[in-house]
């Protein structure tokens, strides 16, 4: 997650000099400036906890100061072009290097506004109202400040992120790993988040002193995206939730809507009154709830419940999804049987468990906050009736097919060949089928990895590629770890990781020491040079079940948790001390590089 600098530029920072004073770029002229100048627009602007956004001067991807030649284009007046996708340079002058695009006044574009990569690319600051059709980010912090018009707003990618001040209208606003903060809705049919609530709003709430403040709160979706999105721009990912499809950009590109507005009654909610009674009806009469009280189901951080209750002499059924992993969300809908009334109800809750803020009203009530309630609704409806099957596992766990684990022992295991999965790993697997992916150690998860593509970019020899397998994602870029393969009895080998953008090391001497590497609880940072853990306190955010891991390995393996980076670097320079000089030898075999300092 990207975090913002409150930082004041030093006197004693050089001033770049400009190439020249302007510059073409999709048909506009702009003025040429520099990080100064730029500082002098941009340097104070604020997110919703007064917070300075921008700090041009850091030294990061954001806003590099090793590229030749670094600018940002300033338009002054109102602009109005057809398209624009953005870019670090031009045809014309492939020299310089964009920072980002600076609009003072309004921004409409006929058809798209795109940034360039989901890694890295030009921020966008609007200081205006801004009006396109499409608009696609990612890549950068992009600002937004006189409020956004648009059909669709979509974003990509925890590289990103976006802050809209003023009045958002628009269709559909869609994020992928990437938050977005706004202001306010003035007029928005649909939000979705894949995976996890990315998308906050800012809402006036009141005080325990009387007082009111305005607080940001995460919105979960509002919605599926087969509710609003025409059904060829949808796919299914490996979580076995709806994404969009790559095909969507060419209709960007062309100004075009991806959305079917024939599902009105759909995205409305025309007929949640008789869905949510006829869904009572059915699980009211399930054997399950008749042996139980109560259907419940717990995947990766969040409760899906159907329980029926008497209050004030009255009988309620009740459908929830309460969604943890430090959201604290609940979304509910009551029916009483005797009023025949229904409640919708929207609230955030504090560590204890109760409400801080809520929202509710009757099932009729406008507003996009009761939407996601009816969506949650949906949603646990679909889970608590999803067909069970029976896990012949020893804990005799059950596993809901298509909502709970991602995939079963048996095929974790077909990876490995004719290699028996070790021990430790099975139950580090059991583990994480029962507390969900990424919710113990930041950004780590067990993958299946059959293909071996990414090794095979190292080298194609198959010498090479079988000497490794894959089995978790290392962070949350795409590094991955792997066995290195020296011993029949994978208890015996070493585990490396391959970095994303390059680097390749020895990290645990076998699987107990990784996993007493995850109890710190904080991804692996990996360059050519070195692979290394470091938390920083300022930044860090606890996993969600991270004190359920920690007891976990100190019972179940007698390791204590590792409390610092430094405890984490002995773990690491033990294994490289064993198995490091060997394996540069190994990689060097294949005309892979190594380090100088390995040499």
């Amino acid at each position: 997650m990207l975090k913002h600098l409150n930082y004041k530029p030093q006197i004693m920072i050089k001033e770049e000099k400009v190439p020249f004073e302007t510059m073409v770029f999709s048909g506009i002229t702009f003025k040429v400036i520099n990080r100064h100048e730029a500082h002098n627009i941009i340097g104070d602007l604020t997110d919703f906890s007064n917070q300075k956004i921008y700090n041009v001067f850091e030294d990061t991807w954001r806003f590099p100061d090793y590229e030749e030649n670094p600018i940002f284009l300033l338009a002054e007046e109102d602009v109005e072009m057809d398209s624009f996708e953005m870019d670090f340079s031009t045809e014309e002058h492939p020299d310089i290097f964009i920072l980002g695009f600076i609009f003072k006044g309004n921004l409409t574009v006929s058809k798209l506004i795109s940034s360039y990569d989901t890694d890295n690319s030009p921020a966008l600051i609007v200081l205006g109202k801004t009006t396109t059709v499409n608009i696609n980010l990612f890549g950068s912090v992009h600002y937004l400040g006189g409020g956004l018009q648009c059909d669709t707003l979509a974003g990509e990618y925890n590289h990103g992120e976006l802050f809209v001040k003023g009045d958002l209208t628009a269709w559909l606003i869609y994020s992928d790993d990437m938050l977005f903060h706004f202001e306010r809705f003035t007029d928005v049919q649909a939000i979705i988040s894949a995976n996890r609530p990315d998308i906050l709003i800012c809402s006036s709430v009141q005080d325990t002193d009387g007082s009111i403040i305005t607080v940001e709160n995460y919105l979960p979706s509002t919605h599926k995206l087969s509710d609003i999105v025409e059904d060829s721009f949808i796919e299914i990912s490996d979580y076995n939730e709806e994404i969009l499809g790559n095909n969507y950009l060419d209709v960007f590109k062309e100004g075009l809507s991806i959305l079917d507005y024939d599902k009105k009654e759909k995205y409305m909610y025309a007929d949640f009154r008789n869905q949510f009674i006829n869904m009572v009806e059915v699980l009211s009469e399930t054997e399950e709830l008749k042996e139980s009280g109560k259907i419940v189901r717990h995947i990766s951080g969040t409760t899906y419940l159907f329980v029926p209750f008497d209050y004030e002499g009255k009988k309620y059924s009740q459908i929830s999804e309460e969604i943890s992993n430090g959201f604290n969300i609940r979304m509910r809908a009551l029916w009483c049987h005797e009023d025949q009334e229904i409640m919708i109800i929207l609230e955030y809750l504090d560590e204890n468990g109760d409400p801080k803020y809520q929202w509710m009203n009757d099932e009729n009530a406008p507003g996009i906050e009761f939407f996601c309630v009816k969506n949650a609704v949906m949603k646990t409806f679909e889970i608590l009736t999803a067909e069970v099957v029976e896990d012949n596992d020893e804990d005799d766990e059950t596993e809901y097919a298509d909502y709970s684990n991602r995939f079963s022992l048996e095929e974790f295991a077909s990876q490995f060949g004719n290699y028996k999965l070790p021990e430790d790993l099975v139950k580090l697997y059991k583990f994480e089928q029962e507390y969900g992916v990424e919710t113990y150690s930041e950004c780590f998860g067990l993958t299946i990895t059959e293909e071996k593509t990414g090794i095979k970019t190292w080298s194609e020899e198959e010498e090479f590629y079988n000497s490794f397998i894959e089995f978790a994602g290392a962070n949350g870029s795409g590094s991955s770890y792997a066995y290195w393969i020296i011993d029949n009895d994978l208890n015996n080998c070493p585990i490396v990781v391959f970095g994303d953008e390059g680097g390749v090391h020895v990290v645990a001497e076998n699987t107990q020491k990784l996993i007493q590497l995850l109890t710190l609880d904080t991804e692996i940072s990996v360059d050519f040079d070195k692979a290394y853990f470091y938390q920083d306190e300022e930044y860090y955010e606890e996993s969600e079940n991270k004190e359920e891991f920690r007891e976990w390995v100190q019972e179940e393996f007698n390791l204590n948790a590792v409390e610092t980076n430094e405890e984490a670097d002995e773990i690491v320079e033990e294994a490289q001390k064993k198995y490091k000089q060997k394996f540069n030898d190994f990689l060097v075999k294949f005309g892979i590089e190594i380090s100088e300092e390995d040499e």
